[in-house]
């Protein structure tokens, strides 16, 4: 039994580093092209639905519901990866031309976000893209959940 106790000691002490416990959940605000950049790399291909969307003309609001990865949390090993569901709001909004994105329920990957003269651009795969005329803007990024294992990894591109 004391070789047991042993080699389970042992086993305790080498388990991985959960990455888990560090997490805390985003909680960002954007109010320039260079806070977008962080946002960029926090929603590298997150998952969203086509349906996910809500514009609020009144308040000229613009939200999208992300199932965004944890790249903060990886330490730039992509198996260490998780996903948590958030919300990317942008205030300011006066006009979205999205081509239809929104009425088709497709599900597509966010590649950045950007501002290029008052035109916050939202990049997604298949060369879409989402293009929100704003004045005086913010964007926030808020995650809602815990992370969870992904049902399918990503992988960051590297220059190594």
């Amino acid at each position: 039994m004391k070789n047991f106790h042993h080699v389970e000691q042992i086993f305790t002490e080498k388990k991985m580093k959960n990455p888990e416990k560090n997490w805390k959940p985003l909680k960002l605000k954007a109010v320039d092209d260079r806070d977008l950049s962080i946002f960029s790399d926090c929603i590298y291909q997150s998952i969203f639905v086509s349906s996910e969307v809500h514009f609020n003309k009144e308040k000229k609001s613009f939200s999208l519901a992300l199932e965004r990865f944890t790249w903060e949390l990886a330490e730039g090993k992509d198996y260490n990866l998780r996903q948590v569901l958030s919300i990317l709001t942008v205030n300011g909004v006066k006009k979205i031309d999205a081509k239809n994105i929104f009425f088709n329920n497709l599900i597509y990957n966010v590649l950045s976000i950007s501002n290029v003269d008052d035109n916050i651009l939202i990049l997604l795969n298949d060369k879409n893209i989402i293009n929100l005329e704003v004045y005086e803007w913010s964007c926030f990024l808020e995650d809602l959940d815990k992370p969870k294992w992904p049902a399918v990894t990503p992988s960051h591109l590297r220059n190594d």
